[in-house]
């Protein structure tokens, strides 16, 4: 895990550190979790907001955001009361871009740090977010590298999809149950 710094965020008007943590979650898999435990062990994170997309700017074909909000509580609501699922982008509506959401956010609690998290994968992809410049003016950044360099296992929701095997060594138990009984790909 690193962080990306571009703004101050050594404000005394801050009364608590939000991590938000969004994506696809199509579906969410035990690489999604490790980073939200990862996460959990930061004394500088008061909360981490799970922040499931609504509709994809890139146009991905997704499961509906019912049915991933809903593996998203199966996935992480059991790991603290600090750890919410939330359905911020639902409420936008449309397409969700990361940058309208940030600034949804700033506005809404501005007594707030946020901090955006995201996976190396989706941060070697920033020239394709929209307005990547603000966002970091706008919050710092947590990239996490996952597989060999680090502890987060390299697990893809598009293999898992492709494979359509759901088992419990890429998939919270959960989420596997779930998608086992409803096999919604």
């Amino acid at each position: 895990m690193r962080i990306i710094s571009k703004k101050s965020s050594c404000s005394s008007s801050y009364r608590r550190t939000v991590a938000l943590f969004g994506g696809s979650f199509n579906p969410p898999h035990r690489g999604h979790v490790a980073m939200v435990q990862a996460l959990l062990r930061c004394r500088d994170i008061d909360q981490v907001w799970i922040l499931p997309v609504f509709r994809h700017s890139w146009v991905k074909d997704l499961l509906s955001f019912a049915k991933r909000f809903h593996m998203c509580r199966l996935a992480f609501s059991h790991l603290s009361t600090r750890v919410t699922v939330k359905r911020i982008e639902a409420q936008l509506g449309g397409v969700s871009f990361t940058i309208r959401t940030l600034c949804y956010l700033v506005k809404q609690y501005p007594a707030t740090r946020f901090v955006l998290v995201v996976g190396a994968d989706s941060y070697a992809s920033r020239d394709k977010w929209k307005d990547f410049d603000k966002i970091v003016k706008l919050v710092d950044l947590i990239v996490f590298e996952r597989g060999a360099k680090s502890k987060i296992p390299n697990v893809s929701s598009t293999v898992i999809r492709k494979r359509a095997k759901f088992d419990s060594k890429e998939l919270p138990k959960e989420v596997a149950d779930y998608l086992r009984r409803y096999d919604p790909y």
